[in-house]
């Protein structure tokens, strides 16, 4: 009798060979992928999984986002339903922008209807936001893709971009600020901490293929011709760009901001008796709104980590989860989930 030929799926970048690895490392992007291909199926079938193989072969739906709500129920994944949208939406930008770069190419489109569907569909992620000001899952995916695939008109038009969110999403200026590379924007780098416990941010990734880098050339050339835009949009010479500091830094004072916010904004208020409290677990990342004189925060577990409140005021520092420590149960330590 022929032995049945075991192999591992790779998911996160790391090898899974049990459910709980599976759990551990899940990742839409992969898992999704794996369904698609049915490599999933043929994972559980050699790995003696029949209860999960038979549960997955029972979906029926077509959608992405119903393929993963099930998925993780089958496999009692722990996750957040936001996060997971989030992850859904980035993975069908991925599929539109393929199939536009497949269209370009078949149809040797020229530089101008590049650039005006370069425009168009910036102005689309923008509309979309300001559609669901307070859909954390909407407003972080267009931004997301914002960066990494329109960062030509972000670099000239972010200013715009800053005084419109400003006036109809708070949530969509702070998730400027949780963006790596937009987040260059409007913080002055006198403002950021340079050290270890300074912005802990993961870089935004995206398979470019050359047809991509062929489709930016062509804008990147045409742009300000074709958009009529400014010049001067390096974030290292923005003349302006304390002026949208200071009104982050008092956006964030205003009497309106934590019910703007709504449940995106989190809080802790409490003594911690001189011990660390275990606010947020290692892996989440979030950044620290604001804290009280006195209190200190730390990445989750990073003993001799500790920022005072004049390590975090006004710099929007973002860490490796939250351990905080507090002796005034007056106090309140407000951050986000990045």
């Amino acid at each position: 009798m022929a032995k049945t030929i075991k192999f591992n799926l790779i998911c996160d970048n790391q090898p899974v060979r049990t459910i709980e690895d599976l759990q551990n490392n899940f990742s839409i992007e992969d898992v999704l992928n794996y369904y698609n291909s049915q490599l999933l199926h043929r994972w559980l079938r050699v790995r003696g999984y029949e209860k999960e193989l038979e549960a997955v072969y029972s979906i029926k739906s077509k959608e992405p986002m119903e393929i993963i709500g099930e998925l993780i129920r089958i496999f009692g994944v722990e996750t957040d339903k936001k996060k997971v949208e989030e992850g859904i939406r980035i993975l069908r930008y991925q599929d539109e922008r393929k199939e536009l770069y497949d269209i370009y190419d078949k149809e040797k489109y020229n530089t101008d209807h590049i650039i005006d569907d370069y425009e168009v569909g910036y102005r689309q992620l923008v509309d979309d936001i300001l559609a669901h000001p307070n859909e954390a899952a909407v407003v972080k995916a267009n931004i997301s893709e914002i960066v990494s695939n329109y960062a030509i008109m972000l670099k000239y038009d972010h200013r715009r971009l800053f005084h419109t969110f400003r006036k109809k999403s708070y949530l969509a200026v702070m998730c400027l600020l949780m963006n790596e590379k937009s987040r260059d924007y409007y913080l002055p780098k006198k403002e950021s901490i340079s050290s270890d416990l300074g912005t802990v941010i993961g870089t935004v990734t995206d398979s470019t293929t050359q047809k991509s880098r062929t489709v930016y050339a062509a804008a990147n050339a045409a742009t300000n011709i074709a958009l009529g835009l400014a010049t001067d949009g390096d974030p290292d010479d923005n003349a302006d760009k304390n002026a949208m500091y200071s009104l982050i830094c008092q956006l964030i004072k205003d009497p309106s901001f934590e019910n703007n916010l709504g449940e995106n904004l989190m809080k802790f208020s409490g003594k911690t008796n001189n011990y660390w409290k275990d606010l947020e677990p290692k892996g989440k990342r979030f950044m620290i709104i604001s804290m009280d004189e006195g209190d200190y925060v730390r990445p989750a577990g990073l003993s001799g980590g500790d920022l005072k409140s004049a390590d975090v005021r006004n710099k929007f520092v973002i860490i490796d989860g939250i351990d905080y420590e507090s002796n005034n149960d007056t106090h309140t330590l407000r951050y986000m989930e990045v």
